[in-house]
C-alpha cells in the first residue's frame, strides 16, 4: 500500500518496537529470526511506520554493557536496501557499575562506521527497574538501571560528532528535565525526539496513561521546540493514549515489545490501528524521509511561561 504525502497537517511519526524481550510464548507473531525481522520491518513500513526499534541476538538488555554490531548489521543492511532513509535503531545495553557509555554504544559506533546507524538510543537517567509480579508482589531485587549525567553528556557529544539523531526514553520526570536543560544549553543533538513513558498496572516507572499524566509530562519541557512521542509499556497505547498525543501534536510508539493485552497482534496491525486514529484526527503517518525534519530541535524557542 502506497502512503500519500499530504501536506495539509503535520504528519505523525509512528515508531514500531517490534520484538524487545518478548518470546514466542508471549506472542507467536513476534519476529526473532533475521529474515522474520526484515519481513516485519517491511510490513510495518507499508502499514505506516517511519521508525523501527528492534533487538537482535540478545533479546534482553545485556548485563555486560556491550552488544555486537554484527547482529544488527545482518538485519539493518537488507532492511535499508528495501527502505532507503528508514530510521532503524537497536537497543541500549544495560548500564550499571563498571559499564561506560562508550561500551554501551559500541554497537552503534560500529553501525555508523558501516553507514547503517539510525537514531542513537539514550535513556537519560537512573532508576530502579522492575515490575509488579503476577500475584501483585512488588519487586525485591537490587537492579538499578544507571545512566549518569556524564554518560548522557558523552552520548550527546557522540551524536553531535557523528551527525546522528537521538531517541530519548524518559522513564521518570527528571529524565526529561535533563533533556530540556541540554536543549536550553545548546548541547542536545540537533535532531532528537523524547519518548514520554507511561505505565498502567505492571511497570513501576513513568506516569499513568491518561490526560493528567500526559499534561504533567508536557509541563516539564517545551513541546514546540522538541519532538515527543508517547509509549505505554504495559498495555495498548492505541486504547487512549495515542489519540491524546496525536491531538496535541505528538507522535506514537507501538509494537509487540510494549503491547500487553488479550490479543496476539502482529506489529503491522498495531501500526495500522495507530494510522486509523491519526487519520481520524486529521493527521497522516509520516514517511521515513520526513522524520529527520520533524525531529529537528529548536534551540531558540524558550519555555518561559507566564504565571
Amino acid at each position: 500500500m502506497a502512503l500519500s504525502r499530504d501536506l495539509s497537517a503535520p504528519p505523525v511519526i509512528i515508531e514500531a518496537a517490534i520484538n524487545g524481550a518478548r518470546t514466542m510464548a508471549d506472542n507467536p507473531n513476534v519476529p526473532l529470526a533475521a529474515q522474520e525481522i526484515v519481513d516485519c520491518i517491511t510490513a510495518c513500513v507499508e502499514a505506516g511506520a517511519s521508525v523501527i526499534h528492534m533487538h537482535a541476538g540478545q533479546p534482553i538488555v545485556g548485563a555486560g554493557g556491550h552488544h555486537d554490531s554484527a547482529m544488527y548489521r545482518d538485519v539493518f543492511m537488507p532492511a535499508l536496501q528495501r527502505h532507503p532513509g528508514l530510521l532503524i535503531y537497536p537497543t541500549l545495553p544495560g548500564g550499571g557499575p563498571g559499564t561506560t557509555m562508550q561500551q554501551r554504544l559500541s554497537h552503534v559506533r560500529g553501525l555508523a562506521e558501516m553507514g547503517l546507524a539510525g537514531p542513537v538510543p539514550v535513556d537519560p537517567g537512573t532508576m530502579n527497574l522492575g515490575r509488579i509480579g503476577r500475584r501483585g508482589r512488588p519487586p525485591a531485587n537490587s537492579h538499578v538501571y544507571q545512566t549518569t549525567f556524564a554518560d548522557v553528556d558523552w552520548a550527546f557529544r557522540f551524536c553531535n560528532q557523528a551527525g546522528l539523531p537521538c531517541t530519548l526514553s524518559a522513564f521518570e520526570p527528571g529524565f526529561v528535565r535533563l533533556v530540556e536543560a541540554h536543549r536550553r544549553a545548546g548541547t542536545l543533538p540537533a535532531a532528537a525526539i523524547v519518548k514520554l513513558e507511561f505505565g498502567a498496572d505492571e511497570v513501576l516507572f513513568g506516569l499513568k496513561p491518561g490526560l493528567r499524566g500526559l499534561e504533567a509530562w508536557l509541563d516539564l519541557f517545551d513541546g514546540d521546540a522538541l519532538a515527543w512521542m508517547v509509549s505505554l509499556r504495559d498495555g495498548d497505547v492505541n486504547d487512549l493514549l495515542a489519540g491524546l498525543a496525536i491531538e496535541r501534536g505528538g507522535h506514537v510508539r507501538v509494537g509487540i515489545e510494549d503491547y500487553r493485552g488479550p490479543a496476539m497482534p502482529r506489529n503491522e496491525e498495531l501500526v495500522a490501528a495507530t494510522v486509523r486514529i491519526a487519520r481520524g484526527l486529521g493527521r497522516r503517518p509520516a514517511l521515513p524521509d520526513e522524520v529527520r525534519g520533524l525531529i529537528t530541535v529548536n534551540f531558540r524557542c524558550s519555555q518561559e511561561r507566564k504565571e
